[in-house]
């Protein structure tokens, strides 16, 4: 018996049998050995090329047939837009590789190895999760040409036996898809974030997933008997008897509960003392509205508009933006839409701009709304997009990394002027993203401006605490919970209050639920979160009276540490004249749909 502990992907408690996947799973493909002179690869360039192209129209074949299996699976329909982002970006890549053969005169597979390679590279300099988990989008594509360029076959999902628990190093998102037509139980991985479309698919699909175990591959036999508990992030390989009946009595006891909580996973979120929390969505592509319109929830709090851009060759104009939004806008219904103008600037520039002149070199440093208001034309036809679409539907602008008062005025002007230029009747709703420690000095001018404003933790964290986010990830000093960050919430808070301005965070940690139970002390009633933890935080919130939260919040706001913050909810400090029992809030965070 060997326990292994990871992170969750997806969650859920299932019994399997191991399959380890092979080659299509590592991180590239052996390349062939060169035997392709130079003067040969000037000669037959055109053959290099026709390759390419060969491989290209193979792998589309397969899109398709995913395209269609998505298509008839209605919890991943969603997938349906990966599958034709897949498609659309290995025609991009094929492009490059044709011109790499040509230009370098190397042979076909050397030359998708290398592009494949640089584009993976400046994907991983994002300072993004959610976009720096498309490069493995990227290795997908470029892995199932070069599977085709080098004659081998990929793993058939339907054909596995019911039961099976896949095991790799990595599964990619196009595997993913095809669990949807197969006996395929669970997922073992050693590489995975939750942000990535594997992660989101396995959800959709309902199928447990861990990841960051690592040598899994190695650690683990086909034919293995595995014990999945997601939920708790573990994987046991080879448990004996005992250890399988304990674990069937706690599926038996979580089907039990999930079926008792399904009432509770739709309809508005209530305090067990009546105060209604707004749960919006956060998503960043149009088929994560898939989620938020079964799950009930009250709109869309983010949409992150970045991937736009990144995966595009040319500027997005304004026509193709307002289709887009309209769509969204239309499927929402009355429920809001926040869109949130791009976010760009420093590592974060789209192919477009990389090689644009008219890129002014002085936003290369920029981030946020300071890089668009350089970025003007850019930023303008995005208005008009937003401004057109809201004269038909409750669409708001949120503004990103907002300074102070002088940058979100003058991005309220461009849209003043935007709404004139395409005479609307309408001024969108305006916001301001409150994420930087400059914000917190300037909360009374921003708030004077706006009709409302969000709080993204994500960042704010970040730069109070003085941390690269991808380097200080799993730090337990790097976390909201601080104290510091705590503290900035609740001023901005305060000072919301003194404005009558409704506040909402949206950053990944208001979708924990400790920290949910925070913020909702400090006086949060909107939250915009992951799709993906709506359930367990519907569950939780129905559990806690909003006193005790109060409660809570005013002890955080004393700790001096985030050790000492956690320590609140294993052995709550609270108050001689609260009732409650000691331990009795603390233990209901720790029960999951």
């Amino acid at each position: 018996m060997e326990r292994m502990e990871g992170n969750e992907l997806s969650r859920g408690l299932v019994k399997g049998v191991a399959v380890v996947l092979g080659y299509e799973v590592q991180r590239t493909i052996a390349l062939p050995k060169p035997g392709v002179s130079e003067s040969s690869l000037r000669t037959n360039s055109r053959v290099e090329c026709e390759r390419m192209d060969e491989a290209l129209e193979e792998s589309k074949r397969d899109l398709h047939a995913l395209n269609v299996l998505a298509g008839g699976q209605p919890s991943i329909v969603s997938a349906i837009a990966l599958v034709s982002a897949h498609a659309a970006m290995a025609g991009e890549i094929a492009s490059l590789v044709k011109e790499r053969i040509v230009n370098d005169l190397v042979g076909v597979e050397e030359a998708l190895d290398s592009v494949i390679s640089q584009t993976v590279s400046r994907l991983a300099k994002i300072d993004n999760d959610y976009l720096r988990e498309r490069e493995t989008d990227v290795r997908d594509v470029g892995r199932r040409m070069m599977r085709h360029l080098m004659g081998l076959t990929s793993t058939n999902f339907a054909e596995l036996p019911p039961g099976t628990i896949i095991v790799a190093r990595e599964l990619v998102p196009s595997d993913a898809i095809a669990l949807a037509d197969s006996g395929v139980v669970g997922v073992v991985t050693q590489v995975g974030g939750r942000l990535g479309h594997t992660a989101i698919i396995a959800r959709s699909l309902g199928i447990p997933a861990v990841s960051g175990i690592s040598n899994v591959a190695q650690r683990i036999t086909s034919g293995m008997t595995l014990l999945i508990d997601a939920e708790a992030g573990i994987v046991i390989a080879q448990p004996d008897e005992d250890e399988i009946a304990d674990f069937d009595a706690r599926v038996a006891q979580s089907k039990r509960l999930s079926e008792a909580s399904v009432a509770m996973n739709t309809g508005p979120c209530r305090t067990s003392d009546g105060q209604e929390i707004v749960l919006y969505g956060n998503v960043g592509l149009p088929a994560d509205l898939d989620q938020v319109l079964s799950l009930g929830l009250a709109g869309v709090g983010l949409f992150r508009t970045e991937f736009l851009y990144l995966q595009s060759k040319q500027r997005p104009n304004a026509e193709a933006q307002r289709h887009l939004y309209a769509q969204m806008s239309q499927r929402l219904g009355d429920r809001p839409l926040v869109i949130r103008t791009f976010d760009l600037g420093g590592e974060k520039l789209p192919p477009f701009l990389l090689h644009d002149e008219r890129l002014d070199p002085s936003s290369l440093n920029l981030r946020g709304l300071r890089f668009s208001l350089v970025e003007k034309q850019l930023l303008r036809e995005q208005l008009t997009a937003i401004v057109q679409v809201a004269q038909e539907a409750d669409v708001r602008i949120l503004l990103p990394m907002v300074i102070g008062g002088h940058d979100f005025a003058q991005a309220i002007a461009m849209i003043e002027e935007v709404v004139v230029e395409s005479n609307s009747l309408k001024r969108p709703q305006i916001g301001a993203m409150v994420e930087t420690p400059a914000a917190l000095f300037c909360l009374d001018e921003i708030l004077e401006l706006a009709n409302f404003i969000t709080i993204g933790t994500n960042d704010l964290t970040q730069y109070l605490l003085a941390a690269d986010r991808e380097l200080s990830a799993g730090n337990e000093h790097v976390t909201a919970m601080h104290p510091a960050v705590i503290r900035a919430i609740d001023e901005v808070v305060m000072a919301a209050k003194r404005w009558d301005c409704p506040v909402c965070v949206c950053g990944e940690e208001a979708g924990e639920v400790e920290f949910a139970m925070l913020l909702i002390g400090l006086g949060i009633r909107e939250l915009s979160v992951s799709p993906a933890r709506v359930g367990e935080l519907r569950e939780a919130i129905a559990k806690l009276d909003t006193s005790y939260a109060r409660d809570l919040a005013d002890q955080a706001r004393a700790c001096r540490s985030p050790q000492e913050v956690r320590e609140l909810f294993t052995f709550p400090r609270l108050s001689e004249n609260n009732s409650r029992p000691r331990n009795q809030w603390s233990d209901s965070l720790r029960i999951c749909p």
